[in-house]
């Protein structure tokens, strides 16, 4: 998919979201993609401080956007943040960075990102848990691009994401070591742990990587 389409669907879902004042923030590929990183994505990715059901009524039929059936509680046509009953993680301290870009249609328009930091975060936890090369790509990117934000705020990241990441993705441990991130002790942490015995995904596992 062209990436001035995404655009197009990120502003129309901005406007929506911006318009009722639901705090919101786009990551994975589509934010590297924004920010100048050499990604192409099929989708958006979005978590919203909103409910399902809300989110739902919100959408579903507007400004181009439906509703696809999910059982799931935290998943409704696109990733975000639901208050289910396990949910740990709100968004109120979290301020997502606006950005302009150009769409399909509209000649510009404000979308609203993670911060690098976030999308770090949610970027760990991809590599951690699945097989997707892109995510090694995009931590390397990243880490190129905000080594000093990202070396800033090295404390925040989880140590058994970094260490998953690692057995995962051999290459990050020279990234990891840049960023000055404790690698030492992110293998102790997950020593014993097989990939292949990892369990499968659970509801808020996105939000727990990327606001926990």
């Amino acid at each position: 998919m062209i990436q001035a389409r995404l655009n197009e669907a990120a502003i129309q879902l901005h406007k929506v979201l911006d318009e009722v004042h639901i705090k919101h923030g786009i990551f994975g590929g589509n934010a590297i993609g924004v920010l100048g990183g050499p990604r192409e994505s099929k989708d958006i990715d979005c978590l919203a401080a909103t409910s399902k059901l809300a989110a739902i009524a919100l959408l579903d039929g507007k400004s181009g956007f439906q509703c696809v059936s999910q059982s799931r509680t935290d998943y409704v046509a696109f990733l975000w943040s639901e208050q289910f009953p396990e949910a740990r993680y709100g968004m109120q301290n979290v301020a997502p960075e606006p950005k302009t870009v150009s769409g399909q249609q509209s000649p510009s328009g404000m979308v609203s990102l993670f911060n690098p930091i976030y999308l770090f975060k949610g970027k760990l936890r991809a590599a951690a848990t699945r097989g997707k090369f892109h995510d090694s790509a995009d931590i390397r990117w990243l880490a190129s691009r905000f080594l000093d934000r990202l070396k800033a705020q090295r404390s925040v990241f989880n140590l058994s994401h970094i260490g998953l990441s690692m057995k995962r993705y051999p290459e990050l441990e020279v990234t990891f070591h840049n960023l000055r991130l404790d690698v030492q002790k992110a293998k102790e942490t997950v020593a014993s742990v097989q990939l292949s015995q990892l369990p499968p995904p659970q509801r808020g596992d996105v939000q727990s990587g990327i606001l926990g």
